[in-house]
């Protein structure tokens, strides 16, 4: 079962226990990651246009956030809006 739906899908793994607390990290279409704390650790999770992409595993949720803009930035993904300047 995924975050999106309630249908089974080969790309996205079931979250254990629906009473996990789950912390969206980013959301800007196509991406969207979330980390779910597991107690010993982090698992999160990547989604390109509601598939999943990538997953991992941190200690702490922002080594998670940390991990996230890591593999985002290899996606050359930014939070700047296109055709913007900063």
């Amino acid at each position: 079962m995924d975050l999106f739906s309630n249908n089974h899908s080969p790309d996205a793994l079931p979250f254990p226990d629906q009473n996990t607390a789950v912390t969206k990290l980013y959301d800007n279409e196509p991406y969207t990651a979330f980390s779910e704390d597991l107690e010993f650790m982090w698992r999160w999770t990547i989604y390109r246009d509601k598939k999943l992409v990538q997953e991992g595993c941190s200690l702490t949720l922002d080594a998670s956030r940390h991990a996230v803009g890591h593999v985002l930035a290899f996606f050359n993904v930014s939070d700047k809006p296109a055709g913007k300047e900063i």
